[in-house]
């Protein structure tokens, strides 16, 4: 033992005699009779240290001095195992008949009674079926080690399991397998049985053909033994596995319920009734938007407190940090890397590990966006996860599966400063233990209100075909459930004011912002009723409550807003873009167009439609257009944002909304004309090229023209569209080349009378640098 071991092996025994107060069950044990030939080894149930040392402490007590050489260790996560050192003991055992090898098992708890415990660290540091890492072990013994229980068990005389003929690898196997499951009976029978069949579940996932052909492969790729390659899976699915707690679940609850009621003038809920209907004959897989941590949080909170059960959440495994991946953990986190490429091991892993939760019957909830939305849209979906659930329905599912697409929106969100600083090219702050407690002030900050819509749920008999490439299911499925968070959108007051606010002139009265505001409340009550969430309360409330936020800025009877606030009223805005984008185009193209009827603009807009519907996750289909757009210019109409012009067609009105509207969606067809008109001018260029002269030229449009939004050059919009010139046919893939495909004369004819000459000026302009 090296001078620094002895160091730190003599501050852990004076740290753990003076934390714990052990309680010895069957203490006769312990010592077992000193006679000639005996030769005595001690068996733990983990190699953790403070275990070793409390050992060393109670056998010093008794006068007897332990070398580490005597204890050994059921599970030692690879560092000694047990097979190994059991092989040594049954060789000399072997060779002596004199000898008489005793193994006594010692299994050690802390806090071991968890059900009668009312401290919250009492309970959250009670002793379960997982076992921790350094920190929380020192945390256990720190809140628990005056209730530890040290179980002293008969001896195991090794001589006996030497008796036949067995080879000493076969003898070490049983014996292994004899001392584990002893250790797997007392631990049972002294905090009860394992709730969350963790270690059980792991165990299956290991076994299970598809991860042991995995395993093969690996191993003779990287010509590795199987053995490592396993040790190395049981701790990669021990950082992935939930450790589920409903002891946890019970603790959270009414602190979040705290939080919430400081935070959140109101948590609203839409529709989780019809959640509650589903879950009675579907497995449920929520599937929300993402756009900040307190998304998982509110929906578990929102599930617990309605009954339904409290699912097993896919979380990056960012958050695994000290003591709060702990929680979360106990909470349901599967924590996950953020990419699975270039190790198919770990895929495979993760896949079959969400296939066994999902059979037996847990609810399960990741997000399909990926990550959180700093934007305020939704991301195009990224579908791993998914291909892995539709995947396993496909294969066989014990029972139906439903997809519950969840729209959450914020009247201010948490992490909107963070946000800000993102757009601005700033790095991301990662999480870490501190972070955690700085972000406590926000408790003494309001919020608004906090809304919770549950969507239709996505039945998967009724949306995949095992005739059909999986590929194309999980597109169709995925398109399916980006469409529903949409159309389970509520509408917050903050993106009302937002849209009034960056749709206009920099400075307005609180009367006109009102009266705006409250025009375009009735207009989408109009265009969307069966939005189940909508602000409460009149408008100038909401711009009370705005400036108590610090959303905007009040000088005198003037609406004012800085940079940051601009910055940040950008992603409310684009909340409810969706719902207003086709009706702002219609007032554009009434505004803009020569002789606007109703089939020149019907016609523009269907031209349009199949890009705005990928962008922006639109619901209608090629076939109902015709109807929506008859919907949208009776709305206008009656809210007297459009009138008839006779013979000359549609034009718009002085409603002050009329503008807003306009100059909400005009940027969507500038990028797109930016998009095109690169491609017409190169003619043949690479999508990344194409991708960042486009990103170049829109940001050159933001810096100018403003649009209040940092978002408005983000390269994920500009793939999508250029994904969508490739499918529509206006661009032709040869090799690794767009070529483009469609006659620009007419095309760009027609944007020169609907876009801005100035506007059209600067695109030209950069492009001909």
């Amino acid at each position: 033992m090296t001078l620094m071991q002895r160091v730190i092996h003599k501050l852990g025994r004076a740290f753990i005699k003076l934390v714990t107060r052990p309680q010895l069950v069957n203490p006769q044990l312990l010592l077992p009779p000193q006679q000639p030939g005996y030769k005595v080894y001690y068996i733990l149930e983990n190699n953790r240290l403070s275990h070793q040392l409390l050992l060393a402490s109670l056998l010093q007590q008794q006068q007897r001095q332990l070398d580490e050489r005597q204890i050994l260790f059921a599970d030692s996560e690879g560092q000694s195992p047990l097979r190994e050192t059991l092989a040594k003991l049954v060789e000399a055992q072997s060779s002596s008949d004199d000898l008489n090898t005793l193994i006594i098992p010692v299994a050690i708890f802390h806090g071991r009674l968890p059900h009668r415990e009312k401290s919250f660290l009492n309970l959250l540091y009670a002793e379960t079926w997982h076992r921790a890492g350094p920190l929380g072990s020192m945390l256990q013994l720190l809140v628990n080690g005056r209730q530890t229980l040290v179980r002293v068990d008969k001896p195991l005389e090794l001589k006996q399991f030497i008796a036949g003929h067995d080879s000493t690898d076969a003898i070490c196997r049983k014996t292994a397998r004899v001392l584990r499951t002893h250790f797997s009976i007392v631990r049972e029978s002294i905090i009860g049985p394992d709730l969350s069949h963790r270690r059980t579940l792991i165990s299956l996932v290991l076994k299970h053909p598809e991860v042991q052909k995995a395993i093969d492969t690996q191993a003779a790729e990287r010509g590795i033994s199987r053995y490592k390659i396993e040790r190395h899976c049981v701790k990669t699915l021990d950082k992935i596995a939930a450790n589920f707690s409903p002891t946890t679940a019970r603790i959270l609850d009414p602190i979040l319920n705290w939080v919430w009621h400081r935070l959140y003038r109101e948590v609203r809920i839409h529709n989780i009734a019809a959640i509650q209907e589903v879950a009675k004959t579907h497995h449920l897989i929520y599937l929300p938007c993402h756009r900040s941590h307190m998304d998982y949080l509110l929906l578990s909170w929102a599930l617990y407190r309605h009954g339904l059960v409290i699912p097993h959440v896919a979380a990056g495994e960012n958050l695994n940090i000290p003591v709060i991946g702990k929680i979360l953990k106990r909470g349901g986190a599967i924590f996950m890397r953020r990419k699975f490429q270039g190790d198919p091991l770990y895929a495979c892993l993760y896949k079959i590990y969400l296939e066994q939760m999902s059979h037996r019957g847990h609810s399960l909830e990741y997000f399909i966006e990926g990550g959180r939305s700093r934007t305020g849209r939704l991301l195009p979906a990224k579908t791993g996860l998914l291909s892995m659930t539709i995947e396993s329905f496909r294969e066989g599912s014990p029972k139906p599966v439903a997809l519950i697409p969840i729209w959450i929106g914020y009247d201010r969100l948490v992490e909107s400063k963070s946000y800000q600083r993102e757009l601005m090219g700033e790095g991301k702050q990662k999480e870490s233990f501190l972070n955690f407690f700085a972000t406590l002030k926000i408790l003494k900050e309001k919020f608004g209100d906090t809304l919770l819509s549950f969507g239709e749920p996505v039945k998967l008999e009724q949306h995949t075909d095992p005739a059909r490439p999986l590929r194309d299911d999980v597109k169709q499925v995925a398109t399916t459930v980006m469409t529903g968070i949409n159309q389970a959108g509520g509408i917050t007051s903050s993106s009302l004011l937002a849209t009034c606010l960056l749709g206009s002139g920099p400075l307005q009265s609180v009367a006109e912002l009102s009266d705006k505001a409250s025009r375009l409340h009735n207009l989408l009550h109009s265009l969307h009723p069966e939005t189940g969430l909508t602000p409460q309360g009149k408008a100038s409330n909401w711009i009370n409550t705005a400036e108590e936020m610090g959303q905007i800025t009040l000088n005198m009877n003037r609406v004012e807003l800085t940079l940051a606030q601009t910055l940040e009223m950008s992603f409310y805005r684009n909340n409810i873009h969706h719902m207003l984008i086709l009706p702002g185009l219609y007032l554009l193209l009434a505004h803009r167009l020569k002789s606007p009827k109703t089939q020149k603009i019907n016609r523009v807009l269907r031209s349009a439609y199949p890009f705005i519907q990928a962008e922006l996750f639109l619901p209608y289909s090629t076939t109902e257009l015709t109807d929506r757009f008859r919907h949208i210019r009776t709305a206008l109409f009656e809210h007297n944002l459009l009138e008839d012009n006779g013979d000359n067609g549609w034009k718009v009105t002085n409603n002050p909304l009329v503008n807003t509207l306009i100059l909400t969606a005009e940027p969507l067809l500038l990028r797109y004309y930016t998009v095109l008109r690169a491609l017409a001018r190169y003619k043949r260029i690479s999508a990344d090229d194409l991708l960042q002269t486009s990103k170049k030229i829109a940001e050159r449009i933001y810096q100018e023209f403003g649009y209040g939004s940092a978002d408005y050059n983000d390269e994920r919009i500009i793939q999508t569209f250029i994904k969508q010139l490739s499918e529509q046919g206006y661009a032709i893939r040869t090799h690794d080349r767009l070529v483009c495909n469609f006659a620009g004369e007419e095309l760009f004819l027609q944007a020169s009378q609907i876009l801005r000459p100035h506007m059209i000026s600067l695109i030209d302009r950069q492009l001909r640098h």
